[in-house]
């Protein structure tokens, strides 16, 4: 059963292998009870060691573990918790409901890792893959990542200066797009890296580079004079045009490498809320603009803790006040 819980009969058989041959590799201990080496290995050096470990004492301390967000949210009181949950079925991150908790004061707010626990051990009653943006199941370990170097020739991303990369100057957006069902629309997609906030343009009829550029322009259009300084894309086809975006408003262009959206890391997490509301598969081609920028709306509305839980929409607008 990969991914559920160490039983006690499987930790027994973990101690045995372990008295048979306390050097056994932890392949061979893995195989006896059909789990992933890393498993084993966490769980013997979590709980004591090779010398010292106990299948009983491992249990119980794993059994209190698993314990614990339930408690915890249950000290917060049962509406408390159900606010919660009714928050994060509404698209809201844990992170934001616990910002708003603690600037309303609420008595016993639990902290946000105890609301990720809960909604992965199902303490709250509402799936992981229904309410995080993620939509995972189960939390998964942060891969390696390794930049590709293709691409030369364009303006790239290593070329920040160091007020862009460093988020200490405003007017810098990162752009993507979102591609609807059958690949026959999309949403182009605008995060600003200093206040987080995002907007997104309709583009009922297709993403080739003119269309793409007819949507940019509707869209950097929207951007106040002084908070537009340059924009990044990836190397798609569709930004084919960049040249004139560039001349067209005075800006700088950047581009990151090919197949390494990790480098536009604000666009690719406001791009996972805004497909929490428009999920892969969804026509994007009859969407109202009206109704996209009321999920703007919400979207930066939250509080975030990278914006010492103030939200993108308060930070913006001290921006474009005149």
């Amino acid at each position: 059963m990969p991914g559920a819980p160490l039983s006690l009969p499987e930790r027994e058989e973990i101690a045995v292998a372990l008295i048979e041959d306390r050097a056994a590799a932890w392949a061979s201990i893995a195989r006896r009870i059909d789990r992933h080496p890393t498993t084993v290995a966490r769980e013997v050096e979590g709980h004591g060691g090779r010398a010292r470990y106990r299948p009983a004492t491992a249990d119980r301390a794993a059994q209190r573990r698993r314990r614990r967000p339930r408690e915890r949210l249950a000290a917060a009181g049962v509406e408390l918790c159900e606010r919660i949950a009714t928050e994060l079925r509404q698209g809201r991150s844990p992170e934001a409901v616990w910002a708003d908790l603690r600037a309303e004061s609420a008595p016993a707010v639990p902290c946000v890792e105890t609301i990720y626990q809960a909604v992965y051990s199902g303490s709250l009653g509402v799936k992981a893959s229904e309410c995080l943006r993620s939509r995972r199941p189960r939390r998964r370990s942060r891969q390696a990542r390794h930049p590709n170097k293709r691409g030369a020739g364009l303006p790239n991303i290593s070329a920040w200066p160091g007020p862009v990369n460093e988020r200490l100057e405003v007017g810098h957006w990162e752009i993507d797009q979102i591609i609807g069902a059958r690949n026959q629309s999309s949403l182009i997609t605008f995060a600003e890296r200093v206040t987080r906030y995002t907007f997104a343009i309709t583009m009922p009829e297709g993403y080739d580079a003119d269309a793409t550029l007819a949507g940019l322009t509707v869209g950097l259009d929207r951007i106040p004079t002084g908070l537009l300084r340059s924009v990044t894309f990836d190397q798609g086809s569709e930004w084919a045009e960049w040249e004139t975006v560039k001349a067209t408003y005075g800006i700088d262009v950047w581009f990151c490498d090919p197949h390494s959206p990790w480098q536009r890391g604000q666009i690719e997490n406001q791009n996972r809320a805004w497909r929490w509301w428009f999920p892969r598969g969804t026509r994007l081609d009859n969407l109202d603009q009206t109704h996209v920028d009321d999920v703007a709306a919400i979207i930066n509305g939250q509080r975030r803790r990278n914006l010492t839980y103030h939200s993108p929409t308060e930070l913006y607008a001290v921006l474009t006040v005149h």
